[in-house]
């Protein structure tokens, strides 16, 4: 009766979205099917590699066998966990019988958790089923102990697959769908080959020294700081459409940059400051900082120039704190202003960076790209909101984008398919048009100071004269951006905020 009373009273606790998530897992016929033809494969290889093992020297029986269960593994948690669940919650989110944003009185974050700890368990789930296997892979010769860690590195790169289905579902649209489906085909080209390469250098490893756990570590945090990002944004997506839903987000965008330094960590304490190398501070403070300002003019399209009554009643009256909840309040002006203000850290970085002359012009290069994108944004919510044209700020970017990456290599292909040969103007113009030539024209050419500064120094001025266009709906925004005067609205009431 204690045993009873005490996992009726777990199942209480417990998320009753995780509780229905293990439920749709295990009931799901196609996924008890798929289960079951992964055993079967994984004992009808393993008596073939058994059988047939020569005992090489090379041991190459065991790595093969141990390659085919890892990767059979890792490919049944992507469908099941990652493509499964988008699956299931974009059926959810598009049909309202279904939604729980709007049957439930759960908060939208215990909805995201539930399902995260339901994928989650079905990771370990899946893996824990093959481990006899790769007991056995490992008694075939040729792997080291350390080699059996691999799955300790894939674990974090299959539950941000498991989150970015999560997150793409929760729009409920199909076009995310199909999106996501090719970003899942795209990133396997990149993963895999990256895969290899662990496993290899696993394999030639004889002992694990501090070099793989700080590698691990690291591998974790960068993975910890991109699954809270997917987090926020689908939380952004399920919470209501009046709520304050991108502060969290913008929050944490803001704070990314300075959150980076947790990677450096490790690095400083097991080298020392006297192995300490600025350049590594720079890179990855400059990677953090780029990808903060990119995503926050993602954001930025997509967002209206106001907000809500229920955003405004909580809005401080002091200047300091009204400017704050400005800018990281749901609205394309803080967005913006954000982005432009996370970018300014690698500018004021660079003159103290250490680096080589080629090393600066590449990061002016890939600076000017940046700004540009930003400048699209700029130019988009300007047509949008600033002009009668009816189409909305993320189609007009879409347009750019096309129309710029199509009119740059027209330039290039009249040229007889060299990129070198062109004008210098035509080659900055180009830039500015497109991102994608920018970079292709970084990577392949040689680093050239005065070519990239000269495509800053233009990204810059156009960015910025597009920004100043903008400026009187930004002004009118932050003007609206205030409490009501008390008696003059009506607070809303807890059944008004539900709706």
């Amino acid at each position: 009766m204690v045993e009873k009373a005490f996992f009726e009273n777990l199942g209480e606790s417990l998320n009753p979205v995780f509780i229905k998530e293990m439920r749709q897992y295990f009931q799901n016929r196609r996924m008890v099917i798929f289960m079951g033809l992964l055993l079967l494969v994984q004992f009808i290889v393993t008596l073939f590699f058994a059988s047939a093992m020569t005992f090489d020297a090379d041991g190459s029986d065991g790595v093969v066998f141990f390659l085919l269960i890892v990767f059979a593994g890792a490919g049944l948690s992507v469908l099941l966990c990652s493509i499964g669940a988008e699956q299931r919650f974009a059926e959810e989110r598009s049909d309202k019988e279904l939604n729980y944003s709007m049957l439930t009185t759960l908060k939208p974050s215990a909805v995201i958790i539930g399902k995260l700890e339901g994928a989650m368990v079905m990771i370990l789930c899946i893996f824990s089923m093959l481990l006899p296997f790769l007991t056995a892979a490992y008694f075939m010769r040729g792997l080291s102990a350390a080699s059996l860690l691999v799955t300790v590195c894939l674990f974090p790169i299959l539950v941000l697959y498991a989150l970015a289905g999560i997150f793409a579902g929760s729009f409920g649209q199909k076009w995310v769908t199909v999106l996501f489906f090719v970003g899942i085909f795209n990133s396997a080209f990149a993963l895999i080959p990256a895969f290899f390469e662990i496993v290899e250098d696993l394999m030639e490893r004889g002992s694990i020294d501090s070099t793989f756990w700080i590698t691990v570590l690291v591998e974790y945090e960068v993975a910890l700081l991109a699954g809270i990002m997917l987090f926020l944004l689908s939380l952004a997506v399920v919470s209501p459409p009046k709520s304050n839903r991108l502060l969290p987000a913008k929050v944490y965008l803001f704070a990314l940059p300075f959150l980076s330094l947790l990677m450096m960590i490790p690095y400083y304490i097991v080298y020392g400051p006297s192995d300490f190398s600025p350049d590594v501070f720079f890179f990855i403070e400059f990677t953090f900082c780029c990808f903060a300002a990119v995503v926050f003019g993602i954001i930025a399209i997509f967002e209206m120039p106001t907000n809500s009554i229920r955003v405004y009643m909580k809005c401080p009256r002091a200047p300091v704190g009204r400017f704050l909840h400005f800018l990281f309040s749901t609205g394309f002006s803080g967005s913006l202003i954000l982005a432009f203000l996370v970018l300014a850290i690698p500018f004021a970085l660079l003159p103290f960076g250490d680096l080589s002359a080629d090393e600066t012009a590449y990061f002016q290069g890939l600076l000017s790209i940046i700004v540009s994108f930003l400048g699209f944004v700029t130019f988009s919510l300007v047509l949008s909101w600033r002009t009668k044209l009816p189409l909305p700020a993320w189609l007009w970017m879409i347009i750019f984008e096309v129309a710029g990456n199509t009119l740059a290599w027209i330039p290039v292909l009249l040229n007889g398919g060299e990129i070198s040969g062109l004008g210098d103007y035509v080659r900055h113009a180009c830039m500015l048009v497109s991102h994608f030539y920018a970079l292709v024209e970084l990577v392949d050419t040689a680093p050239l100071w005065a070519f990239n500064l000269h495509a800053l120094y233009a990204s810059l001025a156009v960015t910025g004269v597009l920004f100043l266009l903008l400026l009187p709906a930004i002004f009118k925004a932050f003007r609206m951006h205030r409490r009501p005067d008390d008696g003059a609205v009506k607070p809303p009431t807890k059944e008004m905020l539900r709706k």
